[in-house]
């Protein structure tokens, strides 16, 4: 019997570096299993006027369906990212399942719940009021959902719970020693509410107001964005310019060389501005542990304890981090490590390999794909 086929389908979804470099990872995992082909289903032109009656209930988003539905053929399985539910992004889930109907469809949700995240906005509400009346039918085709959050059942599908995932092999580890004296951070995003950047900043400024403070304490700040602007104008009215260096977005050997020069990455510290109490999609996160950083967070994360011993956690409000608190945890850190990264960074290394290397956080949809859950 010949390996099973499946697609994985997305819309217009590579048009960000992380998610695709996460499609990437994830069709490596599937590859090394099923015969898996990509299907990219993508937006198609409109005028001004099919884009207004396209904000009525009964429109849809205009995407090349037809396109997808020609490389379709016979699958086992299909991988969806989730897109809004709208009329035609049903009907396409709904003709998969009546057409192929011993095809299982797996729907990942990247982000849940995701209402006020992706419809936060006063203009996004006739695309919400159609989210609303449309997903009430996933339960009629999609077989399960896959999700970052704790949830065992979403829009009455059942689901199937993990974590994102980094191809650990792919990751390059930190090396050389501590600079004496200081300590810096690093927050890698296309800077958006949800960071909360301006917490760290207001941390320095605190940190920085008293008399020779030490160890110093630096931030990089690297990607673009539409909160980027902000936290320059804070660091400005901080006097801040001598501790905090803003980087464009980066990527390769140079955001590698950043790296070997930072101490701590940064999570999210503004997930509270959405609602969102728990995060369940930090891929990058996860890809500064496999590098050998602890981490810093204004979030409790999907798959890592609360006791994980790399992670430093502040509450999930608009609170000021406390700098002083982050060195002490950083140099309870160090001890025992003669100053060289490679001590540490090892041990946090062997803990991103264990919990999320793609392998490890794929292998309960594989198991599910092959029916064995």
């Amino acid at each position: 019997m010949g390996r099973k086929k499946g697609y994985y389908i997305h819309f217009d979804a590579r048009k960000t570096i992380g998610v695709s470099k996460k499609i990437d990872m994830q069709m490596k995992a599937l590859d090394s299993r099923y015969d898996i082909r990509e299907i990219q289903v993508v937006s198609t032109p409109r005028n001004i006027i099919q884009r207004i009656a396209g904000l009525f209930p009964w429109a849809s988003i205009a995407r090349d369906y037809k396109g997808a539905w020609q490389q379709i053929e016979e699958p086992d399985f299909v991988y969806v990212r989730r897109a809004n539910a709208d009329h035609n992004y049903m009907l396409f889930l709904r003709q998969i399942k009546e057409r192929y109907p011993k095809c299982k469809i797996v729907v990942e949700i990247f982000t849940y719940p995701y209402d006020k995240d992706d419809f936060g906005k006063w203009n996004a509400w006739p695309f919400y009021i159609k989210e609303l009346i449309y997903r009430r039918g996933y339960k009629k085709f999609i077989d399960c959902f896959v999700t970052y959050s704790k949830d065992s059942e979403i829009f009455g599908v059942p689901t199937i719970r993990t974590t994102n995932g980094v191809d650990t092999q792919q990751i390059k580890i930190t090396g050389g020693d501590y600079l004496l004296g200081q300590i810096t951070m690093v927050g890698v995003a296309y800077m958006q509410r949800q960071h909360g950047y301006e917490r760290i900043i207001r941390g320095l400024k605190d940190y920085y107001s008293k008399e020779n403070v030490a160890p110093k304490v630096y931030l990089y700040l690297v990607g673009d964005g539409p909160e980027k602007k902000y936290y320059q104008g804070l660091v400005q009215r901080y006097d801040l310019c001598e501790y905090v260096k803003f980087y464009p977005t980066t990527i390769g050997e140079k955001l590698d060389e950043i790296y070997e020069h930072s101490d701590i990455a940064l999570a999210s510290f503004g997930f509270y501005k959405a609602g969102v109490y728990y995060s369940n999609s930090s891929l990058k996160v996860y890809e500064c542990l496999a590098k050998g950083l602890p981490f810093v967070t204004g979030c409790p994360i999907a798959g890592i304890a609360k006791e994980c011993p790399f992670k430093l956690s502040f509450p999930n409000n608009k609170s000021v981090v406390d700098i002083t608190q982050i060195v002490s945890w950083f140099e309870s850190l160090k001890e025992n490590t003669d100053n060289h990264k490679m001590e540490l960074a090892g041990k946090i290394r062997m803990f991103a390999e264990k919990n999320f290397s793609m392998e490890v956080v794929m292998h309960p949809i594989i198991s599910y794909i092959d029916g064995n859950s």
